[in-house]
């Protein structure tokens, strides 16, 4: 992910300029989660394998979330094999294109 989709110029842009963005290790996020911290909660019971795109409102809400296997086209063997229940194979819209396009459809103010 970080060496295509997170590294399209537009949508670095659309990160930069919209979002307070982070990365956790799902490990990481369960523990600080049960000390207590409500972001890492959040993560926690969100992620679904192999990556979980979260997006959360200031007030630490979900407002929507992306998975890398389930919700972006011909999943590549090498990040993860496709499975049952992401079976990958999903069209020919780009990565950057659902992104983006789930961004607008879900979190842009119409």
């Amino acid at each position: 992910m970080r060496a295509g989709l997170l590294s399209e110029p537009e949508v670095v842009q659309r990160l930069n300029s919209d979002f307070a963005c982070t990365l956790i290790i799902i490990d990481d996020a369960k523990k600080l989660g049960a000390g207590g911290d409500e972001l890492a909660k959040l993560c926690a019971a969100q992620w679904r394998y192999p990556v979980e795109m979260i997006f959360a409102a200031p007030d630490g809400k979900l407002l929507s979330k992306l998975n890398s296997a389930k919700d972006f086209p011909d999943l590549h063997a090498d990040v993860a094999s496709p499975t049952a229940e992401y079976p990958g194979g999903k069209g020919d819209q780009s990565h950057k294109g659902v992104f983006l396009k789930h961004l607008a459809e879900r979190l842009d103010k119409k």
